[in-house]
This record gives C-alpha cells, structure tokens and sequence, in this order.
C-alpha cells in the first residue's frame, strides 16, 4: 500500500474473506511496524476479467483504461474486443494505443484495421514509444493528467516503455516495492502502481500482459449493449430479444451487407460477436 506521505506499507487484510486490489482507497492501522487494512472504502469501479475457474481483478477506481497494442507483433483483434466489452461493462472509458509507428508499412496496416474501432467513436493514439520526442512525452502526459489509468495490453506492446517514458523514477519505486515486500514473498499480483513524475495526483497502473480475457460474468444478453457498433443497429431489429445470429428483419445482419442502407458492419467484428454468443451462452462449469 502508498501511504499519503508516499511510504510503501506491508498491509494485510483483515479476516480472511476480505480482498484489496491495486487502485483500492482503504482505512488501515500501523502494526508492528507493517499495517492492518481495516477497510475497503466502495470503490467506483473495477475492471476484471473471469473464465471458467477463477476471476482475476486488474485495478479499481480507475479514470480510463489505455489498452496498449503494437504495430508488431500482431495485435489479436480477439482479445481487444474483450478487453473493450470488459471496460464498457464496468463503464470505464477506454483508449486504444497504436505502439511502434517508426514501423511504417506494419503500423499502416495495423493503423487501417483499427478503422472499425475509431468509427465506434473509440480514441486511437499513435505512438512511438521507443522514439518519443518532447512533444510526444508532453502529449502523454497531457492525456492522462490528474488521472488514474490502467494500462492493458499483450506481452511486447511496449507497456514497461511507456510506464518509464512518463514515469522515470519507476524501477525505484519497483525496488523499494520489493524491499517493502520483502522480497516478493508477500505479493499475490505483478500489477503496480506509479505517480507520473512532477505531476502529483496522475497516476499509471502497469498491469502484467494476458494470453486470455475471459468474459464469463457477462450476461449474453448484455454482449449487444456493450460492442457498440452492433449496438448501433440493434435497435431497429423487429424483435426487442433479436439474438442477431438468423432472426428476420435483424438489421444486424442487413448491416453486413455493402448495399445496406446503415452504415456496414465489419464482418470480422461481427464474428467475434457470435463467437462471444456462444461461448457465454453456454452452461457455467460449477
């Protein structure tokens, strides 16, 4: 825990059903010169992700989510739109990042695959980390000020770049995160907290890159409202319970048609769509 003096604290919880993740605001007492976390004050929000067997929780009381990508590697299409439904579900806004624009043939193919989600009104950012400029470094830090933002994204899209772009001090407070922790042996989670440097009250959380996004609390029901370009057409469907998948008159989709009278539908988004359908339509594993 960050103390208000800026201190790392050794805090455990009281009772063993209690939790805390990173973001948490909590009461707490010193205790033999570590600390008791007393309580859990109610969070705004919590971003989080659940499969089958377990939830793993990200950070909470968070401002907006920069879901970090690359030029190369390929960014999966797949778990961008799951971590984007996560973020809609939990109603925290989210960013795309676009890493490695020094790339240009890959970053231009990458930049124009991105199209569907800048038309869903989602905020696409450039970036060259490896080669950020001033002006670049300024830009950043404008974007995320006096925020609290999570930054998401695959192994290799550049997130420890950015965390010491804007942050220098951070392999510091790493180390004197892990002397606080005494090594490690406490930790439960690799996901960390920093203050932007000279802008106290802005704050980056770097949380380790995922090979899965598991979305089973979603309701299928609630997978329309929370994709926004099938959302858009939704609406007009004849049925109020349209599935979208073969009903007649689903204006989802007439949208994938290239003489349809909306605005079309990327058929890729729409197949990721009915592959969410099914997955979280089928029976919970207990």
């Amino acid at each position: 825990m960050v103390a208000r003096d800026g201190r790392y604290v050794l805090c455990h919880l009281r009772g063993k059903k209690a939790s805390a993740v990173v973001g948490d605001h909590v009461l707490w007492h010193p205790s033999e010169g570590e600390g008791v976390i007393d309580e859990v004050i109610e969070r705004r929000n919590l971003l989080y992700r659940q499969d089958e067997t377990r939830v793993k929780s990200f950070a909470a009381n968070l401002d907006q989510v920069l879901i970090l990508i690359a030029a190369e590697p390929a960014y999966s299409k797949r778990q961008l739109a799951r971590a984007l439904i996560a973020a809609e579900a939990a109603g925290i806004p989210a960013t795309i990042g676009l890493n490695k624009s020094d790339l240009y043939e890959p970053f231009q193919r990458a930049w124009d695959s991105l199209a569907p989600y800048r038309a869903m009104d989602y905020p696409v950012l450039p970036l060259g980390l490896r080669e950020a400029d001033d002006r670049a470094r300024q830009n950043l830090k404008q974007w995320c000020l006096n925020k609290v933002t999570l930054v998401l994204g695959p192994s290799g899209a550049g997130k420890s770049t950015l965390i010491n772009l804007l942050c220098p001090d951070a392999l510091a407070q790493t180390a004197e995160l892990s002397r606080s922790l005494k090594s490690g042996r406490h930790t439960t989670t690799g996901t960390t907290l920093y203050e932007v440097a000279n802008h106290p009250g802005t704050f980056l959380i770097d949380s380790p890159g995922f090979q899965e996004f598991g979305l089973r609390h979603i309701d299928p029901s609630s997978l329309q409202r929370l994709m926004r370009d099938i959302h858009r057409h939704a609406h007009d469907c004849r049925f109020y319970n349209c599935t979208h998948r073969h009903e007649p008159g689903c204006r989802v989709i007439a949208a994938l048609t290239p003489d349809s009278e909306h605005k079309p539908l990327d058929k890729e988004r729409y197949q990721i769509y009915c592959e969410l359908l099914m997955e979280l339509s089928k029976p919970h594993i207990r």
